[in-house]
Order: structure tokens, then sequence, then C-alpha cells
């Protein structure tokens, strides 16, 4: 299965077992300015069908599955013309660039992604017509619904720590005990002299010769522990030391402990950082549209390269001729992280060169001549994280308020069931 939104085959589902379904092709709904028809109800039935056999999940009653599917027919019906009123569309460029990363996240040329959408029974056509009504229904909730959703520092952070609750912390420990009755002291010559071999010896080894804990003859390895198996002691020395570290001496009622941190799960610890490469960019962007071909905005975006290169300040270019609303910035996007930069924007951004004037490239957005400043790696693991929940947060308020607002919707607009008629 391709990574991105459902790919699926169709298969023959015969609906003849209902009286009603006689005719070629008949209206089954009417939904304002558009209708549902027969053909549209069997061909997204055969496709739910096969992706029940393929998950192995069992079949639903027909009539039940016949309800779902036509609910979701209207909805998308409702969808498009709503859409469409709103005046809110894709343009191919960006559904053509849609389609190149599905592709290139399943390391597939576009041909080789034709090839597979055929293999699995699905014309490319209609796989595109999926992926661009997905894209649009994606743009009508961030509209109407996410935009208008606030999430507040507080519930990033609660959602932060109940994620990580859910799987609490586990740590793989090693230790030495020298027990009380041994005469150990901090700073006595035969402790200083363990905490000297520790910098160059194996820990397991002076585990062997030097601890009188339970676990010495298996080099102090004590396993695997969780946060709430551990003494506030360890826990505490713990929380501060990274994986490998040797604690100091710690000072219980029975003794001298000596830990080593080998491994850990679920844990900070465990949390790869986030490195991100980043540009400060600023740009000069000009739309293909019907009054302007490609050529004609090249030639454009080269006159202007060259009124720059002859002194005009590039933000001032920006203001003067920049179709976006950076223009109202002087041009500029701030720090700008790669992995959200789309694959044309991204390959331009590379090829320039960092304080220089360069292009005109084409992209995804349009023409562009970029200007990058500077050029860093950043940390960015507690603003990925922090992004991460807020994003779940917006996705799951969204779908509760998507269900409502789509009943309004229905509310307002004229729907007739011609099924069984």
């Amino acid at each position: 299965m391709l990574t991105c939104m459902a790919l699926t085959a169709p298969t023959v589902f015969n609906l003849k077992a209902i009286e009603d379904y006689e005719s070629l092709d008949r209206v089954i709904a009417i939904v304002e300015k558009s209708v549902v028809t027969k053909r549209e109800l069997e061909k997204e039935m055969n496709i739910i069908l096969v992706n029940l056999k393929k998950a192995k999940q069992p079949i639903p009653n027909q009539n039940y599955l016949i309800k779902e599917v036509l609910d979701r027919l209207i909805e998308k019906k409702l969808i498009m013309q709503y859409s469409e009123l709103l005046g809110i569309k894709v343009e191919n460029q960006y559904l053509e660039s849609v389609i190149l990363n599905i592709a290139s996240t399943n390391n597939l040329t576009i041909d080789e992604l034709q090839l597979t959408i055929k293999e699995e029974g699905l014309d490319f056509n209609e796989f595109k017509d999926g992926i661009k009504y997905e894209l649009l229904l994606n743009q009508v909730k961030e509209r109407e619904i996410t935009s208008k959703i606030n999430i507040s520092d507080f519930e990033i952070e609660n959602t932060l720590k109940k994620i990580e609750s859910k799987i609490p912390p586990e740590f793989k420990i090693s230790h030495i005990l020298l027990k009380k009755e041994s005469n150990y002291k901090v700073g006595e010559e035969k402790l200083n002299k363990l905490l000297s071999k520790l910098k160059t010896d194996s820990f397991s080894n002076l585990a062997i010769n030097y601890s009188q804990g339970p676990m010495a003859s298996k080099g102090g390895a004590l396993g695997w522990k969780k946060i709430e198996e551990l003494p506030i002691l360890f826990y505490e020395a713990i929380a501060e030391m990274n994986i490998g570290d040797v604690s100091k001496p710690l000072i219980s009622g029975n003794g001298i402990h000596i830990l080593r941190l080998d491994e850990a799960k679920n844990s900070n610890k465990t949390k790869k950082k986030i490195i991100s490469e980043q540009f400060k960019i600023s740009q000069v962007l000009i739309k293909v549209n019907e009054i302007n071909n490609e050529n004609d905005i090249k030639r454009k975006l080269e006159n202007i390269k060259n009124q720059i290169i002859e002194g005009l300040e590039f933000n001032n270019a920006a203001s003067q001729f920049s179709e976006d609303s950076s223009s109202s910035m002087g041009g500029s996007l701030g720090w700008v992280d790669k992995s959200a930069m789309l694959p044309e924007y991204k390959n331009a951004v590379e090829s320039s060169e960092i304080g220089k004037v360069s292009g005109p490239f084409s992209t995804e957005i349009g023409w562009v001549l970029l200007l990058i400043s500077e050029k860093r790696n950043k940390d960015i693991t507690d603003e990925k994280n922090k992004l991460s929940a807020k994003l779940e947060l917006l996705q799951r308020k969204t779908q509760i308020k998507y269900k409502d607002w789509l009943d309004s919707l229905k509310s307002q607009v004229h729907i007739e069931i011609l099924l069984n008629e």
C-alpha cells in the first residue's frame, strides 16, 4: 500500500439483489445543484469491499453499507459545491507537486506510481481526482473550522504530558554497592581507588571485584527498571545522567552506591534531537496566470534581478514587484525550515548562493528570485514536539466540529434521496 490517501481497487459488486437497481445508470439522490448516480454508488461500494477484504474485516450488512456510502457521496457533492461557491480550488501545479511528493515518499517515479496504481486496479486519473478532493476538503476545513480554533499553551503542555505518561520510562542500570561494614567512606583511599579505576577499567569487572551488591557476580547488572521501581536516591541521580555516565557516590542507610546508566527507554534521554537545516529567505514572487505566461515572467524577473545588481535594494524590489503577502515585509520570509519546503522550491533554495540574488526559478508557487542571507542548523526538538501536539489537538477538534458544521450545511440545502423510488 502506498503512503498517501487510500489507494484501492474496484471489484465486482452486484446490486441486482435490490429490485430498484434496474436501469444502467440513474439518479439516486439530488444534492442541491448536483446528483448522485447508481454507477457512482456501485463504484464506491466496490472500493470499500476490496479494502475490507484486504484488511480481513467482516463485510457489514448491505443496507447499512449502502446508507454509509450514499452519505459519503452526498457529503462529497456538498463540499465540491461549497468550495466552488467560495472560490476555493486546488491549482493543477500544486496537485502535481503533491502527486510527485507521494511518488518520492514511496521511492517511485511518476511512471512507476502510475503503473502501481494500475496494478491495484484504479485508473490514475481517478486516483488524482481522489487526491484533489482530499486537498479541497482540507482547504474547506481549514477555512471554515480549523482557522477559528484556538489552542492554548496549557493544552499543548497537557497533551505532551499525557503522551509521555502513557509509556513510563525504563532504565537499564549497573550497580556497585560498598556496604557500611566495609568501613568505606566518601573521600577515603579505597573508595578513591575505585573511583579512579572507573575512569579506565570496565564497570562490570570492577563490580565483580568490588561490589557487595546482589548482582555483583553478573557485573552489577540490575537490568531494566521502571521509574517507579527505583529508589528516589537512584532516580534523582539518573535524572542528571546521560547514557553511559557513572554517578558520583550515593550514600544511603546500607552503604555507598555507584550507578552506571547503560540504556533508557521512553525517556528524554532516548529521544533523538531533531536538527533542522534552515534558511533566512527573501523572495520576489510572480505568479503564472492567464495574463502572464512563463516567458514574460522570466524576462520580467531577469530585468528586476539586473536592477538589484545595479543598486536597487532587494527589499524595495520585493515591495514593488512581488505578488505575495511577504511583499509588505520587503519579501522577507524569515527563517524557513528546509523540510517544510515543496520539492521545486527546495531545489531553488539549495541552488542559491548565500548573499547573492539567485534565479529566476520556476517553483510550485510561481517564479521567484531568491536572496538567501543566512543558513543554520537548529535544534528544534521541543518546537517539533509542541507543533505535533498542537496539530493533533487541531485535528481532533476539527473533526468534532466538522460533523456539526456539515449537518448545518445539509440543513440549508435541498437533499432528496431517490434510492427507493
